[in-house]
């Protein structure tokens, strides 16, 4: 197996395939030789390279869990180069036309199916990764008219080994799903710390907002291409939220309490379903 970018989402696939006997060896590729080494040093690859002949050769599966902007960039030259056969899947958070673009790259000889897995944390890096990341957690697979069916079952079969459940849909079906319950709340939860102009407030904080602002903490770098990447589907989101807002703000001003409570049980209920 080879990866393609080793911090926390290769690095624990790096984990999750050696811990669970998957793979015969796990190959990591990246640009820099410390970080190689350190996911080396924590067991997340078996080798590592900057060599992408090296990191190629007589590999059966290709994982890209490199950022969307990466991925597109270098995919031609992994393709073109991959051994006929191989098995290619990626784990970008948005679609777009990206799966279009790499599955024409595919052509006849190789299997290429874009998957997602719903996973992650506000940490980064190899430092943050584990074998565990992937347990129990949901996966989606977004295949294309011209996506192979081989390719389509093999990645499933991946994903369902590391313990995943694996929903099928269609790339601009993903990006409206992941928007709603991913990407925007990462903006929602940065917009309520930075709501709190006044940072010595901060001290005063307990549990609630430590936890619903947990993922504000989240690299602003990947973010931002993320969130430029989905931004039909993002802004989509916050004209809901405006809307939503508007009628929170009508409740609180009618200064009735069952008004108040009633939005309030709906919000629990929904909650408790998660």
């Amino acid at each position: 197996v080879t990866i393609v970018g080793v911090g926390l989402m290769g690095g624990s696939l790096g984990m999750a395939l050696k811990d669970k006997g998957l793979a015969k060896e796990v190959m990591g590729w990246g640009r820099n030789e410390g970080r190689l080494e350190a996911a080396r040093e924590l067991g997340a690859i078996d080798r590592g390279t900057r060599d992408r002949g090296e990191a190629l050769a007589g590999t059966d599966l290709l994982v890209f869990a490199t950022p969307i902007g990466v991925t597109s960039r270098i995919a031609p030259e992994w393709f073109a180069d991959a051994p006929p056969g191989c098995m290619i899947t990626d784990m970008v958070s948005v679609k777009g036309t990206l799966v279009d673009d790499l599955t024409a790259l595919a052509g006849p000889r190789r299997y290429y199916a874009s998957s997602h897995p719903l996973c992650g944390s506000e940490d980064t890096g190899v430092g943050a990764a584990r074998p565990d990341l992937f347990d129990g957690k949901l996966c989606l697979i977004t295949p294309v008219p011209k996506t192979k069916k081989p390719a389509i079952g093999g990645v499933q079969s991946l994903w369902q080994a590391l313990g995943m459940t694996v929903i099928s849909m269609a790339p601009t079906r993903h990006d409206q799903v992941v928007a709603a319950v991913s990407h925007f709340p990462l903006l929602l939860a940065s917009a309520l710390i930075n709501q709190i102009g006044d940072e010595k407030l901060l001290k005063f904080s307990g549990t609630g907002l430590l936890d619903t602002t947990r993922i504000a903490g989240s690299s602003p770098v990947m973010w931002a291409e993320i969130i430029t990447a989905n931004k039909k589907a993002v802004l989509g989101q916050l004209d809901g939220m405006m809307e939503t807002l508007m009628l929170v703000k009508q409740h609180v001003k009618s200064g009735d309490p069952a008004r108040i409570k009633g939005w309030l049980q709906r919000a629990s209920r929904r909650r408790r379903k998660m």
